[in-house]
């Protein structure tokens, strides 16, 4: 039983995006108000259409490499729009498809509640993924009957009233909704791994005492739960991406499972990084504020832990069920 993809697939990943995006996205270009993704040079690199038929310029990859991609991508907190683009391959038509793949059409993030849309980060979006208890649909922009002119601020979301009924709504089916999810848990393993890495780097640099604080034992026990989760999260994962590569009966349930593991990473792994800082990790100017909005906007995105816990329960096999 294969639990992680085999070892040329993740150099082939470290190879072909990792270095390129510590270059593209580091993490010091959320600190500019002016900053945005370089949008041409990752659609030049592939970034959305790897899991995308190479007859419309995508990569033909499978979800193994689509979830380790988008665990790099979440470890360099990529933009909103970047993981919806990702995601709305999966849920598009053939004619969407081929304009995302090629990065020629942008999509956005919304989080559709009581007929009430959130957009997020929407600015030159052509397209939203809305998203409602988890399930995603592919929807115009265009369609919205009355929208609210969007605002330049990432974090600010701009809200309509004038939405498509639930029942109205292109629901993607189970199996491209299953591909999202596994995209929103790779990248939350990612911001678990962000968070991690942060908090261990700046436990080594932090002197207290004549000693970096994370010789002592409080701040090293903090470190290695934040590396246990987000090991635990991104194992539940890939299991998830290989089941649904080999069409494992238990695909969904393991998909549900990794995106709660992920949830819990992702959050918990935030809180200890601002902890490990201490004060400065409540400041603007730190890094750590960045991890925490991040996680939580995808978190809301995905329909939240409780919403991803029941999930599990439904799949959840019969043994484990009765149990």
């Amino acid at each position: 039983m294969d639990f992680h993809p085999d070892t040329e697939r993740r150099d082939l990943i470290a190879e072909a995006f990792s270095r390129p995006l510590d270059a593209l996205l580091p993490l010091a270009r959320l600190h500019r108000t002016d900053a945005e993704e370089p949008w041409d040079a990752l659609a030049e690199l592939g970034i959305f259409g790897i899991a995308a038929d190479p007859e419309i310029g995508g990569v033909g990859l499978g979800p193994a490499e689509e979830a380790l991609l988008a665990m790099e991508l979440g470890r360099r907190l990529a933009g909103p729009q970047v993981l919806a683009t990702l995601m709305a391959v999966h849920c598009a038509d053939d004619d969407a498809r081929a304009r995302i793949v090629t990065g020629e059409a942008r999509v956005a993030p919304a989080i559709l509640s009581d007929r009430r849309l959130c957009v997020v980060d929407g600015v030159g979006a052509e397209w939203l993924i809305v998203r409602r208890d988890g399930e995603a649909a592919l929807v115009a922009a265009s369609t919205l009957s009355e929208p609210n002119p969007l605002d330049d601020d990432h974090w600010t979301a701009a809200l309509t009233t004038h939405v498509p009924p639930h029942d109205d709504m292109p629901w993607a089916s189970e199996a491209a909704t299953r591909r999202v999810r596994l995209i929103e848990a790779a990248a939350l393993c990612g911001i678990a791994a962000c968070a991690s890495e942060m908090a261990v780097a700046y436990a080594g640099l932090r002197e207290q005492f004549g000693h970096p604080i994370g010789a002592f034992q409080a701040v090293k026990h903090h470190c290695a739960n934040m590396a246990m989760a987000a090991m635990a999260a991104r194992d539940a994962t890939t299991f998830a991406a290989i089941a649904i590569e080999q069409h494992r009966a238990d695909a969904a349930f393991q998909v549900e499972a990794a995106l709660l593991l992920a949830i819990d990473a992702a959050l918990g792994n935030a809180r200890r990084n601002v902890q490990v800082h201490g004060g400065i990790g409540f400041s603007e100017e730190a890094d750590p504020h960045l991890v925490v909005k991040r996680a939580h906007l995808l978190v809301e995105a995905a329909g939240g832990a409780d919403a991803a816990a029941e999930r599990v329960a439904r799949a959840a096999p019969p043994m484990l069920r009765e149990a």
